[in-house]
């Protein structure tokens, strides 16, 4: 049983984390910009307004949207029409990408540590790292693309593990591998497909495949992805609509610095480091503890090279971003899986000797138990309080709801010129009611927005301001 293990406390833990960092903060209303950006437009996919392939956000901006590949917005469409439109769909659809990449983790570990009973029931230990990794817990409350990339990814590198390290199945799970890059790539892009050097890092790494082989298995994984592409475009016309406005639209501006965040490309890499820094120094504490165990000797040449395979999977999803200047540190959310693993890894033999070293009817750790379960049962109680709170955007939203109360679902509001990229204020009001906004003064509209810190000056004197009562921003009506 389970709750009889060494390992039982350690799962609670590693749940109590996951509840207590994630879903407390999922629970909450407020969402960062390109997060909302992207629920906007699966909620207008599922009201009907756009297509799979040609996805819409709003009547007057981007009402042809293809800033990335449709499938992000088409798999929480589909979350939409099962489940509804609450805010609390868009959360659990955000929490299932949480927990099957959880899974996938544990999978994982399960087959690399296949034979070692004594490491494999410590699979705790790359969820519980891959949680804590600062930018990873933000993404998942934040609904970001790339926490739907990492299912994919994740789950490819774990059936091209399967096929290459345990030969099983091996062409079956080369394919199966294939389609989740597949999967991985029509969320956003290009990036997505980087699990497609696995066989070739494998060769690399590990030196007990032929380059023949290398080559067989790689043309597998890249043909898979391209087979469907070539099938999809051949028969669907609209399919080559999609991706020739994504790489007119996102590519070009992408690869031109039209949207750089930063004017150094080694920004990400130096964002990888301090991500993984909370990791890093929490291995450093475990070895630091574990200084005087003698630990089992695993750390063979395999074991090793195994971990690095790893760490240049994760390299190979971060390091080409580094060619543009539009680098963000969420972008590193699909591989890190792949560096939490490696790092467990290297601490699996002296974490499993300290934990096997404990007598599971000490008093000591029965304690620790009933420790671990009342940090979980705070946790949950933690989050229930959470329930109704935002965590960002408090008094803009609250001024939202209001509007929206005021302004009629699907009318169109017009904002000054100065307020055209406040892109929290535009999704919110589509997301929540469909108003779309437009610049002042292409067209004259009943009910103009201005934030209350920009000169009113700027609103035209044939508006009026509208009675309600707002925190951040007013809103006035056209004097008939």
């Amino acid at each position: 049983m389970i709750k009889n293990s060494k390992s039982f406390p350690f799962w609670i833990f590693t749940f109590a984390v996951m509840v207590g960092i994630v879903v407390s903060q999922l629970i909450q209303d407020g969402v960062f910009m390109d997060g909302m950006l992207y629920i906007s437009v699966s909620k207008n996919l599922a009201d009907g307004l756009g297509t799979f392939w040609n996805p819409h956000f709003s009547q007057t901006s981007m009402a042809s949207f293809h800033e990335q590949p449709p499938l992000y917005f088409g798999l929480l469409a589909l979350f939409y029409k099962v489940f509804g439109t609450s805010m609390y769909v868009e959360r659990l659809f955000c929490f299932v990408c949480y927990v099957i990449t959880s899974v996938y983790i544990h999978k994982l570990w399960k087959k690399i540590f296949v034979n070692n009973r004594d490491i494999v029931i410590h699979s705790w230990l790359p969820v519980l790292f891959w949680t804590t990794i600062p930018v990873c817990f933000w993404a998942y409350t934040n609904h970001v693309e790339e926490t739907v990339m990492a299912v994919f990814t994740t789950a490819s590198v774990y059936y091209i593990y399967c096929a290459l390290f345990l030969k099983e199945k091996t062409i079956y799970n080369l394919v199966l591998g294939g389609v989740f890059v597949f999967l991985s790539s029509l969320t956003k892009g290009v990036q997505g497909t980087f699990p497609i050097v696995a066989a070739g890092l494998y060769w690399i790494v590990i030196r007990n495949l032929s380059f023949r082989k290398m080559i067989y298995y790689s043309l597998v994984l890249i043909g898979v992805p391209a087979l469907i592409y070539g099938f999809l475009l051949i028969t669907n016309p609209a399919v080559y609509e999609s991706f020739k406005k994504y790489f007119e639209i996102r590519l070009v501006g992408t690869f031109n610095n039209k949207g750089a965040t930063t004017d150094n490309h080694f920004d990400l890499l130096i964002r990888l480091f301090w991500e993984l820094l909370p990791i890093v120094a929490l291995s450093g504490l475990i070895l630091l503890f574990t200084r005087k165990k003698k630990t089992g000797d695993i750390t063979s040449s395999m074991h090793c090279r195994t971990i690095v395979w790893l760490l240049l999977i994760g390299f190979s999803g971060s390091l080409p971003l580094m060619v543009t200047l539009e680098q963000r540190g969420f972008y590193l959310v699909t591989v890190l899986p792949f560096f939490a693993i490696a790092v467990a890894m290297w601490l699996a033999p002296r974490v499993a000797t300290l934990i096997n070293s404990i007598n599971i009817s000490s008093a000591g750790f029965n304690a620790f138990k009933i420790a671990t379960i009342a940090l979980l049962g705070g946790a949950i109680i933690f989050t229930v309080s959470q329930t109704g709170n935002t965590k960002r955007d408090n008094d803009l939203l609250s001024d939202i709801y209001d509007i929206g109360k005021t302004v009629p679902k699907g009318d169109v509001v017009t904002i000054p010129e100065e307020m055209w990229n406040d892109w929290s204020l535009r999704e919110y009001l589509i997301r929540n009611f469909y108003i779309s906004s437009e610049k002042c003064c292409d067209k004259e509209h009943t009910y103009f927005i201005i934030r209350k810190d920009l000169p009113h000056n700027l609103v035209p004197q044939n508006y009026s301001l509208f009675p309600i009562k707002t925190k951040e921003v007013d809103l006035y009506k056209l004097s008939r």
